[in-house]
């Protein structure tokens, strides 16, 4: 999935409106948008792996990923944020050793989310 959204981010978004030549209006197609694709890729797992290190620990590594490619400020802002929750869920039932390595892990995405990409 993070490969998939990797491409995503890198590329603007299509033209929601369609026409025929010569420029006669056809249909409108709705985008998901980057957000939208994020949602439907991470966000019922992480629901779920809240009490699940390993997997919790991926999602940080793939958001990391994805982080690290865009060069959107915004879309770097908004993986970040969603690592933040990521640790906070995880808070609630995880030990403090486990929240270690998730907040070193958080940490790096962060500082990859801050960066001058572009």
């Amino acid at each position: 999935m993070s490969r998939i959204l990797i491409r995503v981010a890198a590329y603007e978004p299509p033209e929601p409106h369609y026409y025929d030549p010569p420029g006669v209006f056809r249909l409108t197609l709705r985008w998901i948008g980057f957000e939208g694709l994020l949602d439907s890729a991470f966000e019922q797992i992480r629901l779920y792996a809240r009490a699940d290190m390993v997997v919790s620990l991926r999602l940080l590594r793939a958001l990391a990923d994805i982080a690290a490619t865009t060069p959107s400020r915004e879309f770097r802002a908004d993986l970040a944020e969603r690592g933040r929750r990521i640790v906070a869920g995880c808070a609630e039932r995880l030990g403090e050793h486990e929240l270690r390595q998730m907040r070193r892990r958080l940490e790096m995405l962060e500082s990859i989310a801050t960066a001058a990409l572009d």
